[in-house]
């Protein structure tokens, strides 16, 4: 009797040990942060020895499942759609051009129905994402290197290379125009670059970003665009094209009058009630999208560089290099709140007046409560019962609830990917 109490007695303490490392405890610090919590699940993201996976700026999801970055050994670098509820896979894609070293880089991808454009380097791929299989891949110049910026509204992709109009010597990039259900692309939109300065290695300016908006029923591209001033300053411009027409309604309204250093935007611009942000260097810039007017401009002492910016409720959310995060009116440019961030992290995700972001600097998962400002959550690794490991700089994917039920939150580490429920 006493040798069955004594088992009995081990397989508690064991399921307890169990349950203490595979669901964490809640924790709370001193700030009212919390910096652990019981997750729904995990999944190991490398299925041999752990390898670099890339990473996504932007989180995709078909059918409200997640799509995300992993290995299979030392060449294998993996998209692999999970299933939301339990994180198993899907189905896995691998069919990159460069099996030994390329990997997932993934800037900005544009996606319609259940196709996914995604560039790399010279190689432009197109990819099923109800199928996990390729619907095509190009690799049409090796000489020329795209962006890893996608844009796109329907059908129609937007990307960044260089053109043939100018010669070997001249480097620039312009837009290219393509068809997301064949992989056919050309160039498209070449601004009026002056060529008056030229930056290290002949570049004579870059178009960085075309966002399509929709104005009394007319399609237009917002055209973010960029040409040197004197060696090693920029100036940024915002133009309006006319697509129907194929001509500018305005080409060069200026961003930065001060001809900064740092006048260069590297993340995509944002649109709001006929108002375009763009975060250029320490800058934050509201223009009139219509005429391209300045409505005001906000600077900062870091850059608006690794993460993003976003809008919602009402709210500019702008995560700063300057380990800040600021909350503006997006009309007024009035300063709403500013809260401690973590300086360099993944772009943000919102779900229900929370954004959320894997902080660089902290290796936390962190949620900001947009209506007040404060920070809701903390999360380390180390105690969920992996030590050593750290939130990545890839992309939070944030998913809504059903039937009055919290939504689900799931980020990368190093090694796996968590989901919990989420905050709100």
């Amino acid at each position: 009797m006493k040798s069955i109490i004594s088992i009995l007695i081990v397989l508690i303490l064991l399921g307890a040990s169990c349950t203490k490392e595979d669901f964490p405890r809640l924790q709370i610090n001193e700030e009212g942060e919390i910096v652990s919590l019981p997750y729904f699940w995990k999944k190991l993201l490398h299925k041999s020895s752990p390898e670099y996976f890339g990473f996504l700026k932007y989180p995709i999801f078909f059918n409200q499942n997640p799509i995300i970055p992993m290995t299979d050994g030392g060449s294998g670098r993996l998209l692999s759609m999970i299933n939301r509820e339990n994180g198993e896979t899907i189905w896995e894609w691998d069919d990159r051009f460069i099996q030994e070293t390329e990997e997932i880089l993934m800037g900005r991808y544009h996606q319609y129905e259940n196709l996914l454009v995604y560039t790399m380097g010279s190689r432009v791929y197109g990819i099923n994402l109800e199928s996990g299989q390729t619907h095509w891949k190009n690799r049409n110049n090796l000489d020329r290197s795209f962006w890893s910026h996608v844009y796109g509204k329907d059908s129609d992709f937007y990307m960044f290379g260089r053109s043939d109009f100018f010669p070997d010597s001249v480097d620039q990039m312009v837009v290219f125009k393509g068809d997301i259900n064949t992989g056919q692309y050309e160039e498209y939109l070449i601004p009026n670059f002056t060529m008056d300065y030229f930056f290290p290695g002949n570049r004579i300016g870059n178009v960085i970003a075309v966002t399509p908006v929709s104005l009394d029923g007319k399609d237009f591209l917002a055209v973010v665009w960029q040409e040197p001033f004197f060696e090693f300053n920029w100036q940024s411009y915002i133009g309006l094209w006319d697509i129907d027409n194929e001509v500018w309604v305005y080409e060069k309204a200026i961003i930065n009058p001060e001809k900064s250093f740092n006048g260069i935007l590297l993340n995509p611009p944002v649109v709001y009630q006929d108002r375009i942000y763009l975060a250029v260097g320490f800058e934050l810039a509201c223009h009139d999208i219509r005429t391209g007017a300045q409505q005001w401009k906000k600077k900062f002492d870091g850059e608006i560089f690794f993460s993003n910016l976003l809008i919602e409720e009402g709210k500019l959310v702008v995560n700063n290099e300057d380990q800040n995060v600021y909350c503006f009116d997006p009309i007024s440019g009035s300063q709403l709140w500013k809260t401690k961030g973590s300086g360099t992290s993944s772009f943000m995700s919102y779900l229900e007046g929370v954004v959320y972001f894997n902080g660089g600097a902290t290796g936390r998962l962190h949620a900001i409560d947009i209506r007040s400002g404060k920070t809701v959550w903390k999360i380390d690794t180390d105690r969920l019962g992996q030590r050593g490991d750290r939130f990545r700089g890839t992309a939070v994917y944030t998913i809504p609830g059903e039937k009055g039920k919290k939504g689900k939150v799931v980020a990368l580490s190093g090694m796996y990917a968590y989901c919990f429920e989420a905050y709100r």
